[in-house]
């Protein structure tokens, strides 16, 4: 089959699709048959290939005549397609199935068209295919097969001439080959143990000789510590079911096993780090306990609890016993997990001594009398989650005893010693053959656990028990080849691989693996027919078996009384809706409908809008008659009687109106878009439910019409409450008025708590006021507005000037605080109109506010006078102050206030003060303004004080007249001295720059004794100055030699007798041009010393080496950055 391209199949599924269509016309029905005789062709293309396979199974032969039953239909397809014109559906073109074994057919192989991707998988229809089938793995045996084991998809087989085959399924082709150190002839029997991960192998032969075999290795290893004892039995560590996934697996961690004795031993495998050619292993190995009973261990199982990891279970089975030991393992185990395996010894090992010892004491078992049966042990692990890990966890065991089957539960709780995990057990009889004759029942040799049934190997015949109904689910005799007589081959052994949950037999000269396919497809009708309907549910396959498992359940609720939940399962069957629907309604219960519609409605799709908008109307219309009928009843019960009973009921009734409630609204608030709102608003208003009005509108979100029905209520309040939550700015701006009037103080305090709101839209609602409660509202309304500017920064001209107007209403005439401190904030901006806050303010006569805008207009002669007229001399002095940046005005301002307190008679006294606080008057301004007999003995001292200080200017003025005098004969002398300046300097003396002789060219000398030539400062300077200073040197060097030039040629010239004149005055100029020149060079160049200067100071950052390496103190010719290296 691998030959076999997916382009060979592609037809297919166009076929598929064609068939699909409504053919009419004749080129369409040409069409569709041309592509049938393709399809035709790529059949038989597929029955050549499958029959020119080598080695075809029987399963093969059955699949080509299926194959050909599929090409015979495709005929009759066609014919009718020619005769009638139509096609119908295109079903399965074949099946069949593929063995768990790839690489080994197992099986036939099946075409099915897939409508996903155009190619054919090989598939078995799971509702044909028998749930057991047994199938020959087609592998020749190089020898007769003594032992077989398999896990973890590795087959292991022992075989004679002393030989090991270890196959991995997944690569059947690479098969490993081993030796076992035993002669060829000497081995006919042998038990082979494979670990759970498939990599450590346990052989054992009745003489006593034991073998351990790890994957890789050339051959397997004898175990020198395991003389004398014959392996019957091993329980692996169920750490192993864990780890078995990963890529290594050194060790199998602690292991028990049994011997022929009745003995339980402790030992761990592993391979070790030695030589990986040693000859043996010295694997330790310890007897931690004994059977009260001496006899052959057939089985043996470890299991851990979940939820307890270090309590274990221990399962022995004998031919005549079970035994169950309960207890924690050592503490030991811990610590050797963490000790490397070649370190441990015999007494760290012996980590279940004491457990096993104990629990044998006084031993807990299941005891069956008569002859010691085959003894067989098998246990099912089911993948579960403990302690947040993903385990294999044992669920239940099968026990071969000599009268039948002892199967059943192992439930893992808090048990303890000598308590019991085995539940539900029972005792199934081993099942007659079909062909004994004699009615005599033969025991068989092993068995193998399955989810649901127990599969018994015989000599001459496998059959599988279903654990659920103990009947005999399959039975099939074998027939094998070779062995000599007529009866052929037997049987030799059963095996489960518990990873891959695949099952296999062998015999001498032949495999086979028992497929088991969909085991559960006909367990939904044993629990149906025990009536545990939700299990019967999970274990259906398909919508057909959940209708007829539902309708059970419904009507064995229906007969026993229970309509609600018979209603609820009704509701997912595929009973018609007006069936169910007048079943229930003759029950006169609405609870019963109501359950049955919401659970009907709950399987609707989505988009069947107009089946959910009847549903729903209708339910609506039940839950409102039943929420009406708990009002009435509830009434009735309150006042049927003067009794305290009688409201104990009325109380008792709220919990069944209060869930009817919840429901209602869960319901509307799930399907409120499939409803008409107009049909909801119309059932509601019928039966009188407000709250269910009410809950609707707010669902629905159509507050205006909540705030609408609150308002033509007059309840205020909660049109408020509505709108604080859900309001718009329309909203808010459509019912202000209204509130307003009636609760002023509740409806700011909701405003105030609504960003959104433009304040000046609002100033509608705040002006209304009613005669006689002014005061009130108007408060609210400069709460809201003092909220807005402060709180909001709101900068509307309209709302502050409104504010004003408020605040100037409100204010009185002794107390203009709150005014005058909105005022003095706010007019600095000019955020409102400052002259019609000054109107507003002489209409309602708030003077100390009139002096306030007056001042803030720049009217500072009228806030005065206002202020004088008024009588207050200290506002008046204020505002008398306020044009700071004119001296002249306030001083007049100020001329003006002592003239009002002169007119008003006052004593001396108190003008002299206002004249000191002024601090802009003295005694000679205001003596004009008394009258010319007025005493000057109040003020004399005063006037005296005031010639004083003239005294005292005009004595200061002299001093300092004189200061100056003597500063300008002192920087005429040091002028006089610096032309007589001067330095001595020796004749060695050299430039500070380059350190050549100072003598050999012009030179400066400053104070501080440096020198240097006129070039070599001229570079430093250049060298240290900014861009601008720079190029005004270059500027004044040019000019300078440009002069010259001029001069050189003037004097080389001959001249005329008649231009020696003009010629001298040339020269005469242009020598002043260059002194000049030369001034201003020297100014920049020779200002200051370039080695203690500022331009020093400033070249602190500079690095002493530049870019290039050299030292920045040498001259470019002197030696470079070298003297600085490391």
């Amino acid at each position: 089959m691998d030959q076999l391209q997916p382009s060979d199949f592609t037809m297919l599924p166009q076929c598929a699709e064609m068939l699909d269509l409504c053919v009419d016309s004749q080129e369409q029905r040409a069409e569709l048959a041309r592509k049938m005789e393709a399809v035709m062709q790529h059949m038989k293309h597929l029955r050549d290939t499958i029959a020119s396979l080598p080695g075809i199974s029987i399963s093969q032969r059955d699949q080509l005549k299926v194959m050909d039953e599929c090409q015979r239909d495709l005929d009759e397809k066609l014919a009718e397609l020619s005769e009638y014109g139509q096609v119908q559906r295109f079903n399965d073109v074949a099946q069949g199935s593929s063995g768990s074994f790839p690489g080994i057919a197992t099986a036939g192989v099946s075409a099915v068209a897939s409508d996903a991707d155009g190619y054919i998988t090989t598939t078995l229809d799971a509702e044909d295919a028998p749930i057991f089938s047994l199938d020959t793995v087609q592998f020749q045996v190089p020898n007769r097969i003594i032992s077989l084991s398999v896990s973890n998809d590795i087959l292991v087989l022992v075989i004679e001439g002393a030989k090991v085959l270890r196959i991995k399924l997944q690569e059947a082709h690479n098969i490993v080959e081993a030796d076992i150190p035993l002669s060829p002839s000497s081995l006919r029997a042998c038990n082979a143990f494979l670990d759970p991960t498939g990599r450590h192998l346990l052989l054992s032969t009745p003489q006593g000789e034991n073998f351990y075999y790890y994957e890789g290795w050339e051959s397997a290893r004898p175990l020198s510590k395991f003389k004398n004892m014959e392996v019957t039995a091993v329980a692996w560590n169920n750490k192993a079911w864990s780890t078995a996934s990963l890529p290594a697996s050194s060790t199998t961690r602690t292991i028990l096993f049994g011997t022929h004795d009745g003995k339980i031993y402790e030992t761990e495998l592993r391979p070790g780090a030695g030589d990986a050619k040693a000859k043996r292993c010295d694997l330790p190995v310890k007897c931690v306990a004994e059977l009260p009973v001496r006899e052959r261990v057939t089985g043996i199982a470890m299991e851990p609890f979940p939820a307890r990891r270090k309590q274990h279970l221990v399962l022995i089975a004998t031919g005549t016993r079970l035994y169950q030991v309960i207890g924690a393992a050592a503490a030991a185990a811990a610590a050797a997990a963490a000790v490397d395996a070649e370190s441990r010894s015999n007494d760290r090992l012996a980590v279940f001594e004491s457990m096993l010892k104990e629990g044998l004491v006084a031993p807990n078992f299941q005891e069956i009398p008569g002859m010691p049966g085959p003894g067989a042990l098998a246990i099912y692990h089911c993948e579960a989650r403990a302690n947040g890990k993903s385990m294999a966890v044992a669920t239940d065991f099968a026990w071969l005893t000599s009268m039948g089957v002892f199967f059943g539960k192992l439930s893992f709780d808090a048990q303890e010693a000598n308590d019991s995990v085995v539940g539900n057990a029972s005792l199934l009889p081993y099942p007659a053959p079909a062909n004994a004759a004699d009615g005599t029942v033969e025991q068989p040799s092993s068995l193998a656990l399955t989810e649901f049934h127990i599969l018994l190997q015989y000599s001459d015949r496998v059959c599988a028990l279903n654990m659920l109904n103990s009947k005999l689910a399959f039975e099939q005799l074998h027939s094998g080849r070779g062995g000599g007589g007529g009866g052929g081959e037997q049987l030799e052994g059963l095996l489960v691989d518990e990873s891959k949950r695949t099952c296999w037999l062998f015999s001498a000269g032949n495999i086979y693996e028992l497929v088991v396919t969909d085991e559960d497809r006909d367990v939904w009708e044993i629990y149906l027919q025990r009536r545990q309907f939700d299990t019967a549910l999970q274990r259906c396959y398909n919508e057909a078996q959940r209708d007829v498992v539902l309708r059970a359940q419904a009507e064995h609720y229906f007969a026993a009384g229970d309509f609600v939940r018979s209603a609820e399962c009704f509701a997912l069957t595929s009973v018609s809706f007006e069936e169910a629907v007048l079943r229930f309604v003759a029950l006169k219960d609405n609870s019963v409908l109501k359950s049955y519609i919401v659970s009907k409605l709950r399987t609707l799709r989505r988009q069947d809008r107009t089946q959910i908008a009847l549903l729903v109307t209708w339910l609506l219309e039940i839950y409102l008659s039943m929420l009406g009928a708990a009002d009435a009843r509830i009434a009735s019960l309150a006042v049927g009687g003067d009794s305290g009973d009688s409201g104990d009921s009325g109380e008792a009734g709220e919990p069944e109106k209060t869930e009817l409630r919840r429901e209602l609204y869960s319901l509307v608030e799930e399907f409120k878009s499939y409803v008409s709102p107009s049909t909801v608003y119309q059932l509601a208003e019928s039966h009188g439910s407000r709250e269910f009005w009410l809950h609707y509108a707010s669902l629905r979100g159509d507050y205006e019409r909540v705030v609408e029905y609150w308002m033509e209520k007059e309840d205020y309040i909660r049109a408020i409450e509505v709108l604080g939550h859900h309001g718009t700015p329309e909203a808010f701006y459509r019912y202000s008025p209204v509130l307003m009037s009636a609760e002023p103080e509740a409806l700011v305090e909701i405003l105030m708590r609504q960003p959104g709101l433009t304040a000046n839209k609002l100033i509608p609602a705040l002006m209304r006021n009613e005669e006689g409660a002014l005061g009130g509202r108007a408060s609210q309304a400069i709460r809201y507005l003092r909220f807005c500017i402060q709180k909001q920064m709101c900068r509307d001209p309209v709302v502050y000037n409104y504010y004003l107007m408020l605040l100037i209403k409100e204010s009185h005439d002794d107390d203009e605080s709150e005014l005058m401190s909105f005022l003095t904030a706010y007019g600095k901006d000019m955020l409102y109109d400052p002259d019609y806050a000054l109107r507003m303010c002489k209409r309602y006569g708030r003077i100390q506010s009139c002096v306030h805008l007056y001042s803030l207009l720049k009217l500072h002669e009228d806030a005065v006078d206002l202020a004088l007229k008024r009588g207050d001399i200290e506002l008046a002095q204020i505002h008398a102050e306020r044009p700071q940046d004119d001296d002249k005005l306030c001083k007049k301002l100020w001329l003006g206030i002592a003239q009002h307190v002169i007119g008003r008679s006052e004593r001396a006294s108190v003008v002299m003060d206002l004249v000191r606080r002024s601090n802009r008057l003295g005694v000679e301004d205001i003596l004009p303004f008394f009258p010319d007999f007025t005493c000057v003995d109040d003020f004399r001292d005063d006037i005296c004080v005031a010639l004083e200080d003239y005294e005292m200017q005009i004595q200061e003025l002299r001093g300092e007249m004189d200061e100056a005098a003597r500063t300008a004969e002192t920087m005429q002398r040091d002028m006089s001295s610096l032309k007589n300046r001067f330095a001595v300097l020796s004749a060695e003396e050299a430039c500070q720059a380059c350190a050549q002789p100072l003598w050999s060219r012009r030179f400066y000398v400053f104070p501080c004794q440096h020198s240097f030539h006129g070039d070599c400062l001229t570079r430093q300077v250049v060298g240290a100055c900014n861009r601008v200073q720079r190029r005004r040197i270059h500027e004044l060097q040019g000019q300078s030699a440009e002069i010259s030039r001029m001069r050189r040629q003037l004097r080389l010239s001959p001249l005329l007798a008649a231009r020696a004149a003009a010629a001298k005055e040339s020269d005469e100029q242009l020598e002043q041009q260059l002194r000049r020149v030369k001034q201003q060079l020297d100014a920049l160049v020779a200002g200051e010393c370039v080695l203690c200067g500022e331009a020093m100071i400033k070249s602190i950052a500079e690095p002493f080496v530049d870019g290039q390496g050299q030292d920045q103190g040498q001259d470019q010719a002197g030696e470079g950055g070298s003297s600085w290296a490391i």
